[in-house]
């Protein structure tokens, strides 16, 4: 990938101190000292970064939405306000929740539902309910009433670690880390597995929208 721009001295220099040098080290580190392919890495790595949003939203909106039904097939429709759910959250989910709660009513006012809540909850907090010790959750209709995908040999414990993989690399691109430094090969398939146990329909419908290993493919040459 060849990018239409060629800095001077000056002008990378103006721009290397708006990034911050800090920011800018890995990816010097990368160019073995030369800083215009640095830039160029940057700028890829940030386009890679955009080609994730796709199957990053896609995942996280599947995933919560699957473990979202599990809480309404345990606790009813109003799981949010269930003394049992609240009185085995971490004080920081319990908070997380009263705080959701609070702010989504006050804003959906009369149309206010469980589904405000499950799209205001951070992905942390779905990630922590598939720890094993919640699993009584899902037992009563079976772990593949909810992702129907799992393969034979697979269990809670691999949803739970595939989701936490996919929330620490959500972070790195959401605070603009050089993912491509950190297996985005990798992590696209963790992503993909994760869709798959959820609903293959929607895995193509991702398939067809984005395509993060093109991008990877297109790093910048000198």
């Amino acid at each position: 990938m060849q990018y239409p721009f060629s800095c001077m001295p000056k002008v990378f220099g103006a721009i290397e101190a708006t990034l911050s040098p800090a920011r800018l080290t890995p990816f010097v580190r990368e160019a073995a000292g030369d800083k215009h392919m640095a830039l160029r890495l940057y700028v890829w790595n940030a386009r890679l970064c955009e080609e994730f949003y796709i199957p990053i939203q896609i995942t996280e909106v599947a995933a919560r939405n699957a473990i979202g039904t599990a809480l309404v097939d345990t606790y009813g429709a109003q799981w949010f306000n269930d003394s049992r759910l609240n009185n085995i959250l971490p004080d920081r989910h319990k908070n997380e929740l009263a705080s959701v709660v609070i702010k989504k009513s006050a804003v959906r006012g009369l149309s206010f539902s469980g589904n405000d809540v499950i799209a205001g909850m951070t992905f942390g907090f779905w990630v922590h309910l598939m720890q094993n010790n919640y699993s009584f959750m899902m037992n009563r209709r079976g772990l593949r009433t909810y992702f129907s995908g799992l393969p034979v040999g697979k269990a809670r414990t691999n949803i739970y670690d595939s989701m936490k993989q996919m929330r620490d690399f959500r972070n790195d691109i959401f605070h603009h880390e050089p993912i491509f430094m950190k297996g985005p090969k990798k992590e696209y398939a963790n992503i993909r597995d994760l869709l798959s146990w959820i609903c293959p329909e929607t895995l193509w419908l991702m398939g067809q929208l984005c395509n993060p290993d093109l991008i990877i493919q297109q790093r910048p040459t000198i």
